[in-house]
């Protein structure tokens, strides 16, 4: 498969769509709540996308829970990250919720949920209740059990974001950051570091953030953050995927095809162009064609039916613990 992934615009494809997923460049598709009508329709569209690619493709989406949860209606609502350690759950309901989430994605053919984050803290506007805690150790604790019922599915987890996004205000959506720490001496650091040793991450995604101390690049294109520090100090093995190269935090590379081969270059597998057919067309002409046999390890272990996995008593009981925690977090922010 490819190192592009694209998006496409609503619950089916068009003949244009087809076209595009068909290009050998073409490694994944992530999915948006404009994607989802219903079960059945969510189904019958990963289908269609891998019959239109003709090979392996991933397919993902951004499933954290809270207020990042693209899939509602028939999902099971995913507490935010930040409510296990505000409410003093067990990390065993994180882990429940791991796994609820992984299967009910892989009941629908989905292969990833871009998840856990592993950002330190609630100030930063793009993370705030993304984030699992404001210490090492609530991370360490509530991540770790979720990203545990991930695998248990047999999904494959994504940290997010590298190395760190929780120490700045700004939204990395909108502009590129600057987090002037010592970030290499901080806890944010540290829990990437831990995750890594302990092999509890198969892919990596970093920030468009710039840690000046270090580097004068944002860590998603820079060869020091990727290559020297992810690849080489920490020894990560697995999948580095980009964060969307259409947010602003990543325009300072310039137009779609140099911020994919900045990415690229710097040390990403994969390069994440969302909601910009144009830009993700641009770089599909620009990029020599490609392959990334180990994007394969991505691939969901395991095989889940729909309505088999509803009949499921373990997925019942789940199911009513998280949505008993979810209504005592929601009714606590009203």
């Amino acid at each position: 498969m490819g190192p592009v992934w694209l998006d496409v615009h609503t619950e089916q494809l068009d003949n244009e769509e087809k076209e595009i997923l068909a290009h050998p460049s073409v490694g994944g598709v992530i999915l948006f709540a404009r994607n989802y009508f219903d079960s059945a329709q969510l189904r019958a569209l990963t289908q269609s996308i891998r019959t239109a690619a003709g090979r392996d493709i991933l397919i993902g989406v951004d499933q954290e829970g809270g207020r990042v949860q693209r899939f509602r209606d028939a999902f099971t609502p995913i507490p935010a990250a930040q409510s296990y350690g505000a409410l003093s759950a067990s990390p065993a309901l994180a882990e429940q919720a791991g796994w609820v989430m992984a299967m009910e994605l892989i009941a629908h053919g989905i292969d990833l949920s871009f998840a856990p984050v592993l950002d330190l803290g609630f100030g930063c506007a793009a993370i705030k209740d993304r984030a699992f805690g404001a210490t090492h150790q609530a991370i360490t604790d509530y991540a770790g059990a979720f990203a545990k019922g991930m695998r248990v599915a047999g999904m494959a987890t994504t940290g997010k974001h590298f190395p760190g996004h929780g120490g700045v205000k700004e939204d990395s959506h909108l502009v590129t950051p600057e987090d002037t720490r010592d970030i290499l001496h901080s806890d944010d650091f540290a829990i990437f570091q831990s995750f890594i040793a302990r092999g509890l991450v198969d892919a990596m995604m970093p920030a468009h953030v710039i840690y000046p101390q270090h580097d004068a690049l944002p860590a998603s294109g820079s060869p020091y953050w990727l290559t020297q520090i992810l690849r080489q100090q920490l020894g990560f093995k697995g999948i580095i995927f980009s964060d969307d190269l259409s947010m602003g935090g990543a325009h300072l590379f310039g137009d779609a095809p140099a911020r994919a081969k900045a990415a690229l270059d710097a040390g990403c597998d994969m390069a994440l162009i969302c909601n910009d057919r144009h830009s993700a067309v641009s770089v599909l002409d620009a990029l020599p064609i490609q392959s990334i046999p180990a994007a394969e390890t991505l691939r969901v272990s395991q095989s889940v039916e729909w309505q088999r996995l509803q009949q499921d008593p373990r997925w019942q009981s789940a199911q009513r613990e998280i949505k008993r925690h979810a209504e005592e977090w929601q009714a606590q922010q009203a």
